[in-house]
């Protein structure tokens, strides 16, 4: 095994024989180190030959405990009670018209669309038609019933 301490490398000298003394020292430590992977035994996979490495030797300690579970909340344990899980939302869905995905809400989503529209539908019981001021003044409300 190699041992690096300062003191080798803080030798008094030039610079050029210092820098030699560093190459030799790499090249020294480099050549153990693949002549240790060599030595190690190996498995042939579909990648090629790998080393199979020996467990380590030495088990570092955490700075800190690990944490506790925390006990699950009051919704939590009425979800798992009833078995309701959770529902990811698609933010992309895909447009018929442009033959490509987009937003589903947002700048150019599909919530925009009917914006875009020039007449739209009122239910029924909505009573008198009612105006959007976010929307253009061309848009015309009809009541269906």
């Amino acid at each position: 095994m190699y041992d690096f301490s300062i003191a080798n490398v803080a030798h008094g000298g030039s610079s050029s024989n210092l820098e030699d003394y560093l190459k030799s020292i790499a090249r020294d430590g480099i050549q153990a180190l693949v002549a240790a992977l060599y030595a190690l035994p190996t498995e042939k996979s579909a990648d090629g030959p790998l080393a199979r490495l020996p467990p380590p030797t030495t088990m570092l300690p955490r700075a800190k405990p690990l944490p506790k579970p925390k006990p699950p909340t009051k919704w939590e344990r009425f979800a798992a009670a009833k078995g309701i899980q959770k529902k990811r939302r698609d933010k992309k869905v895909w447009d018929e018209e442009q033959q490509e995905w987009t937003n589903s809400w947002g700048r150019g989503g599909k919530n925009r669309e009917t914006e875009d529209q020039w007449i739209h539908e009122v239910k029924a019981n909505a009573g008198t038609p009612f105006f959007f001021p976010s929307m253009s003044s061309r848009v015309m409300f009809l009541t269906f019933g």
